[in-house]
């Protein structure tokens, strides 16, 4: 085996070759380091990276040769926006960026790639990830490895490097199967998707240095110049004004319940993580970002305009209104959720414990009583909201998937 060094911007390039494949790789390394251009307009490789990123969206030659670019400088930002290109919509897109990491070997300067990459959404990206598994198998992706085993059940390429891979590990991983599939029943029957949809858990959240960078990256994919102290002060805002974002993430998640590869077809990711907890967290980021306008709660109408942008942008078939009254028998309603929206009111914990609510607030519909009280979810926990503890005015937003 040979070692190749290439000098670029203060780091090296290691790539391995074998010696019969020296000189094809020279040509081809020739045609690779030329300067790409935007529009016509040629972008030396050492460009900053807001220059580059203007090709993102330019056609795909164009995007082709930005994605090259990015990957031949090999920080740490190039490296995020091309993991981020590899939930690009665009099949086309998605695949450049993967390539562009493949051969320059980016994994290596990144740990967590190939965890991402097992949970992505499409084949391509899995068999990849399935592939680097068992060439690096010091890599700790045992829980990632157990659920794309159980995921692409069908793909047997998927499913044999997996489980070579959990056979090195040398762990039973029948019995994390069986473990894992108990957990998302478990989240089924418990309804705990309304608990992970709490706004509050965001920022919890960001003292792990795993959800740091990954909230992030996402903030950075809407907000390219924030730097980490706006990028917390979104999750801050989203905290104290996001009721009604996670109310309406919490029917999309039910929605998906048992659905967990039309979720990842639908959004680009896996609806569980490596530790077997909902993405709903995610989920409610990407939505905030994509259309909050000013940082303060949403009235009624700009809940419905909202939530029409975002399943527009994702190809959700939702259709949402506003009820006075709840009519009989709209609970059964297959696919169909219940918000209220409410102000000046009390809720009751489990212990009776009363909570005063004088601002609207929006929560999720859980259950009714005979007497119409109403027992609800609202910043990842369960109340009882009692008919004659509404003080103000209330409605009822209804949510019903296709």
């Amino acid at each position: 085996m040979r070692r190749w060094r290439r000098r670029r911007s203060g780091q090296f390039l290691i790539i391995y070759r074998s010696k019969a494949r020296e000189e094809g790789l020279v040509r081809e390394m020739g045609d690779f380091f030329k300067a790409p251009s935007i529009n016509g307009v040629a972008i030396p490789y050492d460009a900053g990276i807001s220059e580059l990123k203007k090709g993102l969206d330019a056609p795909m030659g164009d995007y082709v040769v930005c994605l090259r670019a990015l990957a031949w400088k090999g920080d740490s930002r190039s490296f995020s926006i091309l993991k981020g290109e590899l939930r690009n919509k665009d099949y086309y897109r998605r695949r450049a960026a993967l390539e562009n990491i493949s051969y320059h070997r980016l994994w290596e300067t990144s740990p967590d790639l190939v965890r991402e990459l097992l949970l992505d959404h499409n084949e391509y990206v899995v068999r990849l990830a399935a592939k680097l598994l068992n060439q690096y198998p010091d890599c700790d992706v045992v829980s990632e490895a157990v659920i794309a085993y159980d995921f692409w059940g069908k793909d047997i390429e998927i499913r044999k490097a997996c489980h070579a891979y959990l056979e090195k590990k040398g762990v039973d991983y029948q019995a994390l199967l069986w473990e894992y599939r108990n957990k998302i029943q478990k989240i089924s029957e418990d309804n705990s998707f309304y608990k992970d949809c709490s706004q509050k858990k965001l920022v919890g959240n960001w003292d792990e240095k795993e959800k740091m960078a990954e909230y992030f990256s996402i903030i950075c994919q809407y907000f390219p110049e924030y730097s980490l102290e706006d990028a917390r002060s979104v999750l801050v805002e989203l905290s104290e004004e996001g009721c009604g974002y996670a109310a309406l993430i919490g029917t999309v998640m039910h929605y998906f319940d048992r659905r967990s590869y039309d979720f990842a077809h639908t959004f680009g990711f896996s609806m569980y993580d490596g530790r077997v907890e909902s993405n709903a967290d995610i989920l409610l980021l990407h939505f905030y970002c994509m259309t909050d306008e000013d940082g303060f709660g949403m009235t009624v109408g700009q809940m419905i305009s909202r939530f029409r942008v975002f399943t527009k942008a994702y190809g959700l078939k939702a259709k949402i209104d506003v009820l006075l009254k709840l009519p009989q028998n709209l609970m059964e309603e297959k696919d169909s959720y219940i918000i209220i929206m409410a102000e000046k009111f009390i809720l009751l914990d489990n212990r009776r414990k009363k909570f005063y609510i004088n601002e609207w607030h929006y929560m999720n519909l859980r259950d009714m009583d005979e007497e119409g009280n109403f027992m609800v979810s609202s910043w990842g926990k369960n109340y009882i909201l009692r008919k004659a503890d509404i003080m103000g005015k209330r409605y009822f937003i209804r949510v019903c998937y296709a």
